[in-house]
């Protein structure tokens, strides 16, 4: 992440106006990238409302373009996705305990994984919290909607918007909030369900609220439409760079609740201080402020906005007084160019060590300001200091404190304990809604600025030089002193092997010595029981080989990792979530592996593979056996491609890599030869080629959801279900997530159909696996999620996937 933006001169004025307006809206919605950021744009930019979106879910179960992040470390990298987005668009960010547990087609079906009760809850405390005029869904409470999670934060939302109000729900919540009766509920209806947005008034204007919101704002230079491809353009993991939009762009709102709206979003709403008593006088001055600001000169505007506090300050207490002393109290520091900031000499530490810090303090105008005193975290004293900031002059000082022993780990606080697969567990009232942890320490800086007293808190950051993106951040995270990682997350166990366990220990400080071993299921066997380590310096690593011995007859099973020092045990590793767009992630998984005993049979060995989006397959079959090579371009020939037993295209590979247009015809050409070919799934959407196997099919959105869905034999006899391995019913027992996405349709009938499933109520489909005879060799193309399977240790999807390997052996 790189250096902090400071707000520009015309931001300073955008926020000065913004001190007028008291309007609040919450747009609801199911994942991170459901949201319209357009419209936020457009409340938080142009309107100047206080604009939130509120996602149900962190967005876990989807697939990733840019990494190997699934589950819940794909949640953490798209949370910091939105939270980018919301920097760029101008919203705040809230987030429901709600978990990501993959596509669905029904309301019915989410709610018997997602807890309903809990989840309204959920939002009847954001709402109460943010307090918002108005409410406006994503998506509507039907079929339309497209996605069983999205119809269900519709119907969430329009139970919310009651129940916020009333006393009787959810009663322990008013020990901190009072309820919150909003104005209206709108639904933001789109282009998904109309092919043209102008059809929606042609339909029915009298129910539809139109906005223009491709607005061009001269203070920022861009469009809302050109705000709003930067800030989509953040969800990388989902691949959804988009390019900006200029001219009009209307948006429509059909009403559901509440009184309705006729000219305007905010009909009957006073959007401004005639809604709060006592405030008559803030108009104007902030008027008069806004008048008198000089672009150039921003600190002249200074004492208009002192006075402004403090008749701000001379209210009753408040929601508004409060909101708008927070905004004001960014503002004046800003119009002064002032700079504190506190950043230490690592990016982690741990309790009992000696956190380092670096402040830094500079008054970049020539306004008296006096930094009175410096609070320091945890036990340190606070620090008077008294110094008076001149103009443009650096004040530079060091400190050092002990973090205590009892100090929390930065784990991400949604992952602090196992939750459900619907829910996270939160046990704490104060942290639902929140998009992420509050700071592991900041300093608290006390001014003084014109004998008005200010207290600015600056979150203490890890900062270093790249040599390629310049001057980086990272937030400090407090550590375990010791992590253990297992290197692989399944191990499969084939008859009565062992197999060697690779444990890497790593030291969270300095001199770090104890023991290692690994805590296993009972009539499991491992040799040595435990190995003593010794790492001198924080980083350095060990590397320990355990070999682990099946009983005769084991199921599906888990071993951990556990390293005692002094004491005490630890069985966490380090997770580093690191991209360019966003901040360095830190996180504490647990140092679990699954180990499963399966009986696989294969025929051919060597692999040729193409990765994908995000594809740990590669690594799953190298688990039961396969050798692996990654095909780079030089490798893909007619003639090198002979010598592979299989050769494996990677998840939505047709979608992201684009060479595959160049090279299509060779691996089609292998297929004649005598070679056999798999294709797992592409999207419908963002095709490359539109016919790249031998014979035509259509690539559809066509899913099969439902993990325990009937999987039915269509060709019992066929080799993909006999050789090497008999397949069964029960290979298809313990699947994870889903069977099967974005199946073919329309295919040639020189495919073979092998399986058939659907989801409860809804079509079958034949299109899991396609097989065609292309010259000498084989062609398959499967859309069964094997890319979660595999990692997962699902013993069937092995076997299965092995016998499609085997083809023509």
């Amino acid at each position: 992440m790189q250096a902090q933006i400071r707000p520009s001169s015309s931001r300073i004025l955008q926020g000065i106006q913004k001190l007028n307006v008291l309007g609040n809206v919450l747009y609801f919605g199911a994942h991170p990238d459901d949201e319209n950021p357009t419209f936020i744009a457009y409340l938080a930019n142009e309107k100047l409302y206080n604009t939130a979106y509120f996602s149900l879910t962190r967005g876990d179960g989807g697939q990733n373009l840019i990494g190997t992040e699934i589950k819940e470390n794909l949640g953490i990298l798209r949370t910091q996705e939105l939270l980018q987005a919301r920097k760029i668009d101008g919203g705040q960010q809230f987030f429901s305990r709600a978990v990501d547990f993959g596509f669905s087609k029904s309301a019915e079906e989410v709610f018997t994984i997602w807890d309903r009760e809990k989840l309204l809850s959920d939002a009847v405390w954001v709402i109460r919290n943010f307090k918002p005029d108005v409410i406006v869904t994503r998506f509507p409470p039907d079929q339309r909607a497209g996605h069983g999670h999205h119809i269900a934060s519709a119907i969430l939302a329009e139970e919310a918007f009651d129940a916020a109000a009333d006393p009787n729900k959810f009663p322990e919540q008013l020990k901190w909030v009072k309820p919150w009766k909003t104005k209206r509920l709108v639904w933001n209806a789109g282009m998904w369900w109309n092919q043209r947005r102008d059809q929606v008034d042609e339909k029915d204007a009298k129910d539809y609220l139109k906005i223009d919101v491709g607005i061009f704002n001269p203070l920022l230079g861009k469009s809302y439409g050109e705000i709003a491809a930067e800030s989509r353009s953040q969800h990388r993991s989902q691949g959804f760079g988009t390019i900006g939009f200029r001219g009009s762009l209307v948006e429509y709102f059909k009403h559901v609740k509440g009184d309705k709206a006729s000219e305007d979003l905010m009909d009957g709403v006073d959007t401004n201080w005639s809604r709060v008593k006592v405030a008559e006088r803030l108009d104007q001055l902030i008027a008069g402020a806004i008048s008198s600001y000089q672009p150039a000169n921003p600190c002249a505007v200074v004492p208009a906005l002192l006075k402004i506090r403090s008749e701000i300050d001379k209210l009753p207490e408040g929601y508004w007084k409060q909101t708008k002393l927070q905004d004001i109290d960014k503002l004046i520091p800003s119009s002064l160019g002032l700079y504190l900031q506190a950043t230490s000499q690592d990016y982690s530490y741990t309790p009992g060590e000696q956190l380092n810090l670096n402040i830094e303090a500079i008054n970049r105008s020539s306004f008296p300001v006096t930094l009175k005193k410096v609070s320091f975290p945890f036990e340190k004293k606070d620090s008077l200091v008294d110094i008076r900031l001149t103009n443009n002059q650096q004040i530079q000082f060091s400190a050092k404190i002990k973090i205590p022993e009892n100090t929390t780990y930065s784990q991400p606080y949604w992952l602090h304990k196992e939750g459900t697969l619907g829910l996270f567990k939160i046990d704490s009232q104060q942290e639902i809604g929140l998009a992420e942890n509050a700071p592991s320490a900041k300093i608290d800086f006390e001014l003084e600025i014109d004998g008005q007293d200010f207290h600015y808190a600056a979150p203490v950051f890890y900062r270093k030089t790249d040599p390629i993106l310049g001057e980086t951040y990272q937030p400090l995270t407090i550590n375990p002193p010791a992590y253990v990682s297992v290197s692989q997350k399944v191990y499969l166990f084939d008859g009565k092997d062992d197999k060697k366990i690779n444990v890497v220990v790593k030291a969270g400080k300095n001199n770090l010595t104890g023991l290692v071993k690994l805590k296993i299921p009972i009539g499991w066997r491992c040799e040595p029981t435990s190995v003593a380590f010794n790492l001198n310096t924080k980083g350095a690593e060990q590397c320990v080989d355990f070999q682990l011995f099946p009983p005769d007859f084991a199921d599906e099973n888990e071993i951990t990792a556990e390293v005692s020092v002094d004491g005490r045990t630890y069985d966490r590793s380090q997770g580093i979530i690191s991209y360019p767009h966003i901040p360095t992630q830190v996180f504490f998984p647990p140092a679990k592996a699954k180990v499963v005993r399966v009986e696989i049979k294969k025929t051919g060995n060597l692999i040729g593979y193409i990765k994908g989006a995000g594809d740990m397959v590669p690594a799953s079959l190298q688990q039961i056996g396969y050798h692996v090579e990654l095909l780079q371009d030089d490798a893909i020939s007619t003639e090198k491609l002979q010598k592979y037993d299989a050769v494996i295209i990677g998840v939505r590979a047709y979608n992201i890599v684009e060479r595959l247009k160049v090279v299509n015809p060779i691996l089609l050409h292998y297929v004649e030869n005598g070679g056999n070919l798999i294709v797992q799934y592409n999207a419908d959407q963002g095709l490359l080629m539109e016919d790249f196997g031998p014979y035509p099919f259509k690539v559809s959105n066509k899913r099969v959801t439902v993990e325990q869905a009937e999987v039915r034999f269509l060709k019992p006899d066929c080799q993909a279900l006999n050789y090497p391995n008999k397949i069964t019913q029960k290979d298809f027992d313990g699947w994870v997530q889903e069977r099967s996405l974005y199946q073919p349709e329309n295919w040639s009938e020189k495919y073979e159909t092998i399986i058939s499933c659907n989801d409860p109520g809804s079509e079958k489909l034949d299109g899991g696996i396609l097989i065609a005879k292309s010259g000498k060799g084989n062609y398959v193309y499967t859309t069964m999620s094997w890319f979660r399977q595999l990692p997962a240790g699902v013993p069937g999807a092995y076997r299965l996937f092995s016998n499609l390997i085997s083809l023509g052996k």
